[in-house]
């Protein structure tokens, strides 16, 4: 055999006892990888309540293929991101389990929290057992009082109040770019203009009292009242100097006091009030950091306090608070809801709410009960951990009424004001936000 083909014939018998070169064609394959299953977070509304009212909790998940709870709640559970509302009627410590399931179903990964509920101390059902028109608790206006406000004038006053116009804001102070800084719907998608006693941004000014067809006093109230204006729309000023055209079908108000009345940490405010009937009103009493409106605070690292707001998934019995916060673009929250028996539900009964305020916590009250239905201890949050505490700067008053948007829902047009009358309505107030008054006192 020639020699040369004798070495050739060596070699590709070489090459085929090694598996033709690929590292080990025998070899056992590598096992798939597993991934764990997390709970990024699992929190609770509110640590402490008492019995008969609600928590939220919310949490999120990785990896997990199943979830289920366990303790004092059962049933499975969503993964990725999820939420469920208990309410809770035992007085003791509810412990909520939250077990989530990876690939394998040795593979799990278990958080808790605890709820303390507490006696209810009676008067919730007691304070509604006399039919009255008003259940709010009475001004004190005694030497901790430094503003009480009872619309007892007609004119809404210009030293506290101002209007703040638009259909949404700037993203950055005075829309250096235009258009594109500008943010439609404040954010929330909401479809009315807020309108004020500036020239050409109201169709009805009354100069003398500062109020227009969406914001006026009447009776002893302040009335917030949003029109549905369908066979004449309301121009969009903003367009005046500019080629575009914008026009609103609704039209509402939304006043503040910004830069006039700014409150402090050591504060309690109170408001009675009255929410409009309906769905797509959104009405809310709420603050916001004082230098906002000038750029110089953010949201939601800057904070957001929601005294009460009423939206499209609440009853006509309930209403709810919240407070806003988070590092920069990443929104957190903490809400409760609260409700008053069926008979006297928040349109056809003035009911007050009561903040009192302290750096590092924050409680509120509804009408004459002396034990808070939601506190706020930053000590005993979690979220505070990593969260900015931004409660404890000065803040402002906002009262106002959305039409539609992500809180509204989709407006029933039968239930708005047809015109600055209201004609459409034997009692007119039922589509209006009525403010009986505003206290604000020091507290210790």
């Amino acid at each position: 055999m020639n020699y040369k083909y004798f070495l050739n014939f060596l070699l590709i018998l070489t090459l085929i006892s090694c598996g033709g070169g690929g590292g080990g064609g025998s070899s056992d394959p590598e096992p798939p990888s597993i991934f764990n299953p997390v709970i990024n977070t699992f929190t609770s509304s509110s640590s402490s309540i008492t019995s008969g009212n609600s928590v939220d909790l919310s949490w999120t998940t990785t990896n997990a293929i199943s979830c289920s709870g366990s303790g004092d709640w059962d049933g499975a559970k969503a993964t990725g991101s999820g939420s469920e509302t208990l309410t809770l009627t035992d007085v003791k410590t509810y412990t909520f389990t939250l077990t989530c399931r990876g690939e394998s179903s040795q593979n799990t990964v278990s958080k808790s929290v605890t709820v303390e509920v507490t006696e209810s101390n009676g008067s919730s059902t007691n304070i509604y057992s006399e039919d009255k028109a008003s259940y709010c608790a009475t001004p004190s206006n005694d030497s901790s009082s430094y503003w009480l406000e009872e619309f007892t004038s007609n004119i809404l006053d210009e030293n506290i109040f101002t209007y703040q116009e638009s259909n949404g804001f700037c993203a950055t102070p005075g829309c250096p770019n235009g258009d594109s800084d500008f943010v439609q719907g404040w954010g929330n998608n909401e479809a009315q203009y807020y309108t004020s006693c500036r020239d050409g941004y109201s169709k009805n000014c009354n100069s003398e009292t500062n109020t227009t067809e969406n914001a006026f006093i009447e009776n002893g109230f302040l009335k917030i009242q949003p029109i549905y204006n369908s066979s004449s729309p309301f121009e969009d000023p903003y367009c005046d100097d500019k080629s575009c055209s914008y026009t609103w079908d609704y039209t509402s108000a939304r006043i503040m006091t910004s830069g006039k009345k700014v409150m402090s940490p050591g504060t309690e405010i109170t408001v009675c009030f009255k929410h409009p009937e309906g769905m797509g009103h959104w009405p809310a009493i709420w603050m916001l950091p004082q230098g906002f409106v000038e750029g110089q605070k953010k949201w939601p690292q800057d904070g957001e306090n929601d005294l009460v707001e009423h939206m499209q998934n609440h009853q006509a019995y309930e209403t709810q608070s919240t407070i806003h916060f988070g590092s920069t673009g990443t929104s957190r929250n903490i809400w409760q809801i609260e409700s008053v028996p069926a008979n006297v539900d928040f349109f056809d009964k003035f009911h007050s709410v009561t903040m009192r305020w302290q750096t590092d916590k924050i409680e509120y009250f509804l009408d004459t009960q002396t034990q808070p239905y939601f506190t706020i201890v930053k000590d005993d949050r979690s979220e505070f951990n990593n969260d900015y505490w931004p409660f404890n700067e000065d803040f402002y008053l906002i009262l106002n009424v959305a039409s539609g948007g992500n809180g509204g829902g989709s407006p029933d047009t039968s239930k708005f004001c047809q015109d600055a009358e209201c004609s459409n309505f034997e009692d007119k107030d039922r589509g209006r936000f009525l403010i009986d008054y505003i206290e604000i006192k020091s507290i210790d």
